[in-house]
């Protein structure tokens, strides 16, 4: 005896869903528009574009902005993707400092802050900091009458599905639910997101990235991290782990050793940064980069360390993943173009297909970039639903 199954048939709903977003993605990529344009472009009828348009203009989601002139007849409303007026929160923490930025469905960005952040500051103040932020932005957007439909962090560490920030040397933050702390405080969704991951959409969406079918970025700061990038979709792993490229293994001897906060990686390269002049205060790998230009030996011999250990970690991104090109960003010397050259010269002839390495083009933004473009994605289905 075979079984049944009843094909699902399309609702009411379903449909208005589907014709209100054919609606809306053409005003995006392409309005102002009038009525008449919206029926060419998507191909519904006029009863249909007349009473989605009448209803999407009453939630505020489109506007009326002018007229056109028509073949002999009264000049057509034209309409326009009002998505400033729907905002998310992206907000950027990270060791010294809070970055924060309203950016509208639409991709704008309205109104930003950002505050540094005192060396030595515990994690429970650092979160408190954080609250306060992205409060401070919400108030704004309110302000401005404008519709918060989500807050976006990026931060640095391991980041699970629930939004719980693991693992993060720079924060202070062991097993913290800070995804629903944000959510219990403003009764909003919230997306937390690993800061390489952030950056490595953010560069891909409007960034060096541009155009790339794959991209891996390459992360420097208090240790170093990856972001995995696919077809505009980010890698994260079974377990949320992908890309924490600071954990990787550089030699037998490694296996002797426990690695808890730092990986093998990162702590040889932070060690190696360390090295030059302990007695004094330096910016990490950044600052001994930058010191090879003063002509100091000791800053030159211990250089080549370090950029063989950041070499070790695109040659495991190149041969395990394969991107098209490897972004490096996060806090990098003065002459990041340097750093570009020295990788590519030690991986010609050790790799089978050494990858495209680039310099990160939107600074401090990419994370932003990267979470607002997240939540924006997210909360595309309640902007559009009326």
């Amino acid at each position: 005896m075979t079984s049944r199954t009843t094909a699902r048939t399309a609702t009411t709903r379903d449909v208005t869903e589907i014709n209100r977003t054919a609606i809306l993605d053409t005003l995006a990529q392409r309005g102002p528009l009038t009525r008449s344009a919206l029926r060419e472009h998507t191909g519904l009828s006029p009863a249909t574009v007349e009473r989605l348009c009448s209803a999407l203009a009453d939630a505020g989601i489109i506007e009326r902005c002018g007229t056109e002139k028509s073949r002999g007849g009264r000049p057509s409303t034209l309409f326009r993707f009002a998505g400033e007026r729907r905002v998310v929160v992206a907000a950027s923490v990270s060791a010294d400092s809070l970055r924060g930025v309203l950016v509208g469905v639409d991709g704008s960005h309205l109104d930003r802050t950002s505050r540094p952040v005192e060396p030595g500051t515990g994690p429970d103040a650092r979160l408190q900091a954080t609250l306060e932020l992205i409060g401070e932005l919400l108030d704004r957007a309110r302000a401005d009458q404008r519709v918060a439909l989500g807050v976006a962090l990026s931060v640095p560490g391991v980041v699970d599905d629930e939004g719980q920030v693991s693992n993060s040397a720079e924060l202070g933050w062991q097993r913290l639910a800070v995804g629903a702390i944000v959510e219990r405080r403003f009764e909003l969704p919230c997306l937390v997101e690993n800061d390489a991951n952030a950056i490595a959409l953010g560069e891909w969406t409007q960034g060096a990235g541009i155009g790339a079918e794959s991209l891996a970025s390459l992360v420097l700061g208090i240790g170093v991290g990856a972001g995995l990038v696919a077809g505009g979709r980010l890698i994260r792993g079974a377990r949320a782990g992908a890309g924490e490229i600071g954990y990787l293994l550089t030699g037998r001897d490694s296996l002797g050793t426990l690695f808890a906060q730092h990986g093998d990686l990162e702590s040889r390269i932070n060690d190696t940064a360390a090295r030059y002049r302990p007695d004094q205060r330096t910016s990490g790998a950044a600052g001994l980069l930058d010191a090879v230009a003063t002509g100091d030996p000791q800053a030159g011999e211990l250089a080549e360390v370090l950029l063989d250990y950041l070499a070790l970690a695109v040659a495991a991104l190149a041969t395990v993943f394969d991107p098209e090109i490897v972004v490096l960003s996060g806090k990098l010397p003065r002459d990041p173009a340097g750093v570009v050259r020295a990788l590519e010269h030690r991986l010609t002839g050790r790799i089978p297909l050494p990858p495209r390495v680039v310099c990160g083009q939107l600074g401090d933004d990419a994370p932003l970039v990267g979470v607002g473009e997240l939540m924006a994605r997210r909360t595309k289905g309640s902007v559009y639903l009326v």
